[in-house]
């Protein structure tokens, strides 16, 4: 009976999920992108601004955009360097954003912690504990996922609890509860996990801390499916429904759906497994789109055609309307002859008018379809994660570095080898995406795998220094 119980229960839960197709990002953050890309046209025609920036790298990250934002909060920090305009505070939050985001990003394996070891020395002479407590939290994760010292990772999570912004900031205990329940998961401490993540959900529960809700009842569902409660484990999976939390959507129905798999992998119930792995291949391929920089360029690219396309009508109208004007003044000027120097002036601003929408017209559709080719060739990038030389040999975009030519010759440096092919270097830009900048005349580089920038050269993860020419700026 208990069973026949839990197989309905969750035959309504499925009644009540997103349909498949729906899934999308304009599904979940419509209005987030249609602010993204108003945020970016008004930043194009006024003068760089930080806070303005700051906005649209925070929406990025909100919505699992982690390249775009990082590439935002990155040029926020490349101003700010030069011009201060943050206070210290905002300073800090800045490269605690940055930190945080660059940490998060998926299958990302370039040197970590730069921007947090910059923020832990930028805080060293505080007289509050807020940076230190935050900045210790990540060491922590640190040696518990990276190194896996647990034991190192989890006295610092401890030490953390007796910090005066612990104590007084409820978002951040909600957090540092939430991650020692989960340290607690992995060392197997269910009872303890349990006591520590309900205490995080009530805490959260009091100051409407719904992305801590939904990240308390994750583990709770962990906790559960550990210890083989399958029943627990999917309430509390399906309780997130119930959580108007707004942030990171995308990944958080990506893991609930991924440990519902799991719960009906082990009571063997294959069927509603199928429909899980389904959910959880939609939910990846939208991560993994979201993993390129082609890919945000490619969003803004299809929004800017929209917007295009619907100036287009309103020009088309307008048009439309200017030809009925013409013919109302031309009968007027037929029928009131002592109007007509009135009725010509008229007529010669409403033509003049005409002739500058059809110009704004053609304009419009020029770069429309220039547009719409720059997306095609985006997509062909994505679709392609390798370029195919001369001499049948295959390079993985992931894995090149630069491209230096050589004469009539070009080489190319990949993390493991380099390839030499005769061609010019203007033939093989074409062929890479746009995180591949040419530099110099002789050089093309992987934005992804700089690793320190100088006045006149760059300094790339194998160890290259690519000179750049004279006033070039990324």
């Amino acid at each position: 009976m208990k069973k026949l119980a839990f197989i309905l229960l969750t035959q309504f839960v499925f009644a009540q999920q997103i349909p498949i197709d729906s899934i999308s990002y304009e599904y979940f953050y419509e209005k987030e992108l249609e602010q993204i890309v108003l945020l970016k046209k008004h930043q194009k025609i006024k003068s760089f601004n930080a806070k303005k920036q700051l906005e649209i790298a925070d929406l990025y990250r909100s919505i699992n955009c982690e390249d775009s934002a990082y590439a935002s909060y990155y040029k926020i920090y490349e101003h700010e360097k030069e011009t201060r305009t943050f206070s210290d505070e905002e300073f800090k939050e800045l490269l605690f954003s940055i930190h945080k985001v660059e940490t998060s990003k998926h299958n990302y394996t370039k040197e970590r912690r730069f921007f947090l070891n910059a923020l832990i020395a930028l805080s060293k002479n505080d007289t509050n504990d807020k940076w230190k407590a935050k900045t210790e939290q990540e060491i922590a994760i640190d040696f518990f996922v990276d190194s896996s010292d647990y034991d190192a990772g989890y006295h610092k999570m401890l030490a953390i609890q007796s910090t005066n912004y612990y104590k007084n900031n409820k978002e951040f205990k909600a957090a540092t509860l939430s991650t020692l329940g989960n340290f607690n998961i992995t060392l197997k401490e269910y009872e303890t996990a349990s006591s520590l993540l309900n205490e995080c959900f009530l805490l959260a529960k009091q100051n409407d801390d719904y992305l801590h809700q939904s990240y308390a009842k994750i583990n709770m569902a962990v906790n559960q499916l550990n210890q083989q409660n399958y029943e627990a484990a999917i309430n509390n999976l399906n309780d997130i429904k119930t959580i108007p939390n707004k942030k990171y959507l995308v990944k958080i129905n990506r893991i609930v759906h991924k440990l519902k798999k799991r719960v009906y992998d082990s009571l063997k119930d294959a069927k509603n497994s199928n429909i899980q792995k389904l959910y959880v291949q939609k939910y990846d391929s939208l991560v993994n789109d979201f993993r390129k920089n082609s890919n945000f360029y490619e969003i803004d690219v299809a929004y800017q055609v929209k917007e295009k396309d619907r100036k287009i009508k309103e020009l088309a109208a307008a048009q439309e309307a200017s030809k009925k004007n013409k013919i109302v003044y031309s009968i007027l000027l037929f029928c009131v002859f002592l109007l007509a120097l009135y009725s010509f002036v008229r007529w010669k601003k409403v033509d003049r008018r005409k002739r500058l929408l059809t110009i704004e017209n053609q304009s419009l559709n020029i770069e429309n379809e220039k547009t719409k080719t720059e997306l095609e060739t985006v997509k062909s990038l994505v679709t392609n994660d390798y370029i195919l030389l001369k001499n049948k040999s295959k390079v993985y975009l992931k894995e090149l570095i630069y491209v230096n030519a050589d004469g009539h010759y070009l080489n190319l440096y990949t993390n493991t080898k380099k390839e030499f092919v005769r061609g010019k270097i203007s033939e093989i830009e074409t062929q890479l995406p746009p995180n591949f900048i040419k530099c110099h005349r002789s050089y093309i580089v992987n934005q992804n795998c700089i690793k320190q920038f100088a006045n006149t050269e760059v300094f790339m993860v194998n160890g290259d220094a690519i000179p750049l020419s004279r006033g070039f700026k990324f």
